[in-house]
């Protein structure tokens, strides 16, 4: 059973990392991904697979890491991802000397 998220994120160093971690921790699968920035931090959409655990009981754990502002769980939709989204959220995990040239990538 799947159960889709989608997660704010604020703006801290390690903070996908740390709940990506987690999921992997309580015995979740991610089976789609997909991060963008926006204004105070970066949104975060995960569909999980759980193979009988409780999607519900995830969300709270998420709620409780420190870098995490909101989980919602949602009603699956297509994923909708451009290669400039994915770039610039590639470009948020590497230092900042390695980020102009994946930007210039994308122009």
């Amino acid at each position: 059973m799947s159960a889709h998220f989608e997660i704010h994120l604020k703006s801290a160093e390690g903070a996908l990392l740390r709940t990506l971690g987690l999921v992997q921790r309580r015995g979740f699968r991610v089976a789609e991904m997909a991060l963008r920035g926006d204004g105070d931090g970066q949104m975060l959409r995960l569909s999980v697979d759980g193979q009988g655990r409780c999607p519900d009981l995830l969300a709270r754990q998420i709620m409780r890491l420190h870098d995490v502002a909101e989980v919602q769980r949602i009603e699956h939709e297509p994923w909708q991802a451009t290669v400039a989204d994915c770039a610039r959220a590639l470009a948020n995990l590497v230092p900042a000397s390695s980020a102009r040239p994946i930007a210039e990538m994308v122009r």
